[in-house]
């Protein structure tokens, strides 16, 4: 009998992220300006459980919006030092020498 109650009983339903509990954000949609790709915007949506994990991180502002505007510009100004120092990386840096001596060019004494 479980079985059959198992096949043909009632799915449960997947939860609707905006209504979980559990933090959930999404980029919606992304668009920029043809003739300045530098300018462009994401439209994101996110729930509930999303904005309170953000106030439980300190993030603070007059609504949920720009709460989450303004986790999204952080998010995306690390992102960006991020790549800036990964542009200033030096393969085997570490095994370079570290200071380079002086050559006495009178004597050729180093």
């Amino acid at each position: 009998m479980n079985l059959f109650k198992n096949l043909f009983g009632k799915k449960e339903q997947p939860v609707n992220p905006k209504e979980s509990k559990e933090p959930w954000v999404n980029v919606v949609n992304t668009d920029f300006d043809e003739s300045n790709p530098r300018q462009g915007y994401m439209e994101l949506e996110w729930n509930t459980a999303f904005v309170d994990f953000l106030k439980q991180h300190g993030y603070k502002g007059k609504n949920d919006e720009e709460i989450v505007d303004k986790w999204f510009t952080e998010l995306c100004k690390n992102i960006g030092a991020q790549m800036d120092e990964e542009a200033k990386f030096v393969a085997d840096a570490d095994i370079l020498p570290k200071a380079r001596k002086k050559v006495d060019k009178k004597s050729n004494v180093k």
